[in-house]
């Protein structure tokens, strides 16, 4: 068994195409600073305690949901997730949630591409985590182990825009992790220590606003989009739109989530502006926006959204974001919901 399978054997395993993917009929507790919880997959790999037929029910609609660990929920319960809360509120909805932990918004293509696409829906939501515009200009991403500040490099496919078009790399995914070392020397280097660093920052570290500042300065995590020609929002937009033009015709949000820089701390929102020049409403394209759902907490209900340390979300978190998809489904698609 290789480095990679077995390193990862409580949550994923190698994927030639993604590059790891959830260990299929997986049932086992996960350690973590909210205590340990239950996680759970389908026979595909989903996080999920149910099955799902590639076509849908006749009377019940469905939602296919892809993103990253933000998504799939890491630090709760399959039932305390946003996703499960919508099936609860709706009794005919169901909502496919193909989130991949650690990934790139490129490997949330790839999993549309590779896994969901034969699941017929009604809706998709594509989540953007507003870091993957560093994460998708690398090959290799940095993964702390469960419980401890070990810290794992594992290539990734990654994509290149050439004369305007998309071209893939690393197909098939090296097989590998490789050490810290390698891959600092690939390139990316500031991207890599933002991304290493706040796998690992404790949690007075993230709550000082000195540090905050320090931080951004030196590893500028969200650099690129402040300007719509920067290479990483070129490259992160082309996916973007590969991803809407598989799935024209059916309702598509853009659902970018923001760090919680952006409302415990002072961030500025720089990333919507970009975020909103997706939306099409003709073409049943909408972009949700999710701060001002953080924003009009209290402050201690802020800090309620996301754990203190790993900065995933709560079940309170997961709330908030039930509210914000079930008022963009009220507004844009109700039938759906009845």
């Amino acid at each position: 068994m290789n480095i990679m399978r077995r390193r990862h054997r409580q949550r994923v395993a190698y994927h030639p195409v993604i590059g790891w993917w959830f260990i299929q009929n997986l049932k086992g507790m996960v350690p973590h600073e909210g205590g340990p919880y239950l996680l759970q997959t389908n026979s595909l790999g989903m996080r999920s305690d149910r099955e799902y037929s590639t076509a849908r029910e006749n009377g019940r609609h469905r939602i296919v949901l892809l993103g990253d660990s933000y998504i799939a929920g890491d630090g709760v319960e399959n039932s305390a997730r946003f996703c499960d809360l919508l099936e609860k509120s709706y009794p005919n909805l169901d909502v496919l949630n193909f989130g991949l932990p650690g990934s790139g918004t490129d490997q949330q293509l790839l999993v549309y591409e590779t896994l969901a696409k034969p699941f017929e829906a009604d809706v998709y939501i594509l989540a953007v985590y507003v870091g993957d515009i560093q994460r998708v200009q690398l090959d290799v991403l940095p993964t702390r182990e469960p419980g401890t500040n070990t810290i794992w490099y594992r290539p990734k496919p990654y994509f290149t825009l050439e004369t305007g078009r998309l071209v893939i790399h690393n197909q098939p995914v090296p097989n590998e992790p490789i050490s810290e070392q390698e891959a600092f020397k690939r390139g990316g280097f500031l991207r890599l220590l933002a991304l290493r660093t706040s796998l690992i920052m404790p949690e007075w570290m993230r709550r000082s606003n000195t540090v905050q500042r320090i931080s951004f300065a030196l590893g500028r995590p969200f650099n690129g989009y402040d300007d719509e020609k920067s290479a990483g929002w070129q490259l992160l937009r082309a996916i973007i739109e590969r991803f809407i033009d598989q799935v024209r015709g059916k309702i598509v949000f853009i659902f970018p989530l923001p760090n919680p820089y952006h409302f415990i701390g002072n961030l500025s929102p720089t990333y919507m502006e970009r975020f909103s020049a997706l939306q099409n409403p003709a073409e049943s394209c909408f972009v949700l926006d999710l701060l001002p759902y953080f924003k009009h907490l209290s402050r201690s209900d802020q800090k309620k959204c996301c754990f203190p340390a790993d900065w995933h979300y709560t079940p309170f978190g997961h709330r908030v974001i039930a509210k914000c998809i079930s008022d963009a489904l009220t507004a844009h698609c109700p039938d759906i919901l009845t």
